[in-house]
C-alpha cells in the first residue's frame, strides 16, 4: 500500500517532508538496516538525497517522489516546519538513570524507566501541567516511544543536546539542518508510526521551551598568566616572565607566549619583548632559546583555538 497519503497528509499540516528509506531497506556496503535515514535515490547505490535541502511542502515534488518510491517513508523536517518534536523512548536497560539528576525515579518506580515517566518528572520540576502539556499532537513510534509535537518560537534556536539522552530527545531546528523525524504512517522493521490523537499542534509551553533552548556558549577562560596589554604590549606578561621563580622560567615564558598569543599580539612582538625579559632573566639558552620557546607556545594556542 502506498504511504503517499500520509506523505499529503503531512504536507497538508505545512510540515515540510521528505523520503526516506522503505521498512527493512539495507545499506547495499554494510547491510545495516537503514529504513529510518534518506531514501536511496537509486535502488542498491548508497547515496543518499540531501534531506535539508530535498524537504518540501510542493505536492506535486511530493507526489513525483512517492509515485517513483510508493512505500518510501515520510519524514518531517522538524527546522523549517516550525516544530520542536520530544522524543520519549521506552526503556533500554536497567537503572539507566544512575549517575544523573533523575536516579531517584529508580527508587519511586523500579528499575526500568521509560521517557514518558522522565519527561513528566521534568514537567513537574519545572512547574508545567502534565495534562495541558501532552494535549498536543502525538504520534507512537514503530518501538512504541511517543513523539509530542509542539510549536516551536520563530527565531529561537534550539539545542541539539537531549535533555535525558537515551530516553527524553529533541528535534528542532538546533545545529546546521536541524533535525528529522519520521512521520505517521511510517513503516519501519521495529513498527508503525501512528497518529494518537487528532489534537492540534500546541505551542511549546515556556519551561520547555527554557529546557530545548540553544544556551550562550560559556566564556573562555584566559589562559594562565593572562594580563591586560598595555599600549598594545605585552605589559604585565614581561613582568611575570622577569620575575618569575627560579627554576620556574621557562613554565613561564612558555604560558605567557601562549597568553599573547591569545590576546593576539603579534609573534614577532611576543619574541622581542617576552624573549628579552627570559634573556634579562638569565634564561637558560638563552635570546635562542627564549625564541624556540615563544614560537612553540604560538604553534600549540593556535592549534587549540583552531586558527
Amino acid at each position: 500500500m502506498s504511504l503517499l497519503p500520509h506523505a499529503v497528509a503531512a504536507v497538508q499540516r505545512s510540515w515540510h517532508i521528505f523520503p526516506t528509506n522503505p521498512a527493512g531497506t539495507r545499506c547495499p556496503q554494510s547491510g545495516d538496516v537503514i529504513d529510518k535515514q534518506p531514501h536511496l535515490s537509486t535502488p542498491g547505490q548508497p547515496y543518499k538525497i540531501r534531506w535539508g535541502e530535498w524537504a518540501t511542502t510542493d505536492l506535486d515534488k511530493v507526489i513525483a517522489a512517492w509515485t517513483f518510491s510508493p512505500l518510501a517513508n515520510p519524514a518531517i523536517a522538524c527546522g523549517p516546519s516550525g516544530l520542536l518534536v520530544v522524543d520519549c523512548d521506552i526503556a533500554k536497560e536497567k537503572y539507566a538513570l544512575r549517575g544523573t539528576p533523575h536516579e531517584g525515579l529508580h527508587e519511586r518506580l523500579g528499575p526500568l524507566v521509560d521517557g514518558a515517566d522522565v519527561l513528566r518528572h521534568l514537567c513537574q520540576q519545572y512547574g508545567g501541567d502534565w495534562d495541558s502539556f501532552t494535549d498536543t499532537y502525538r504520534v507512537t513510534t514503530g518501538s512504541l516511544g511517543w513523539h509530542l509535537y509542539y510549536r516551536w518560537p520563530p527565531g529561537l534556536k534550539a539545542s541539539q543536546a537531549s535533555p535525558v539522552k537515551g530516553l527524553v530527545d529533541v528535534r528542532g531546528n538546533g545545529g546546521q539542518r536541524g533535525g528529522y523525524v519520521l512521520a505517521a504512517g511510517s513503516v519501519t522493521t521495529k513498527g508503525q508510526y501512528t497518529a494518537e490523537n487528532a489534537s492540534p499542534v500546541r505551542d511549546a509551553p515556556p519551561w520547555l521551551v527554557e529546557l530545548c533552548r540553544e544556551k550562550p556558549a560559556p566564556a573562555r577562560p584566559k589562559p594562565l598568566f593572562a594580563q591586560p596589554r598595555r599600549g598594545g604590549s605585552v605589559g604585565g606578561l614581561v613582568e611575570t616572565v622577569r620575575n618569575a621563580a627560579d627554576g620556574n622560567l621557562s613554565n613561564a615564558l612558555y604560558w605567557a607566549a601562549r597568553s599573547a598569543c591569545s590576546d593576539g599580539i603579534p609573534v614577532d612582538d611576543a619574541i622581542d619583548q617576552l624573549g628579552g625579559a627570559y634573556v634579562d632573566a638569565h634564561g637558560r639558552g638563552g635570546q635562542r632559546q627564549a625564541e624556540a620557546s615563544v614560537r612553540s607556545a604560538y604553534r600549540n594556542q593556535q592549534r587549540k583555538e583552531g586558527l
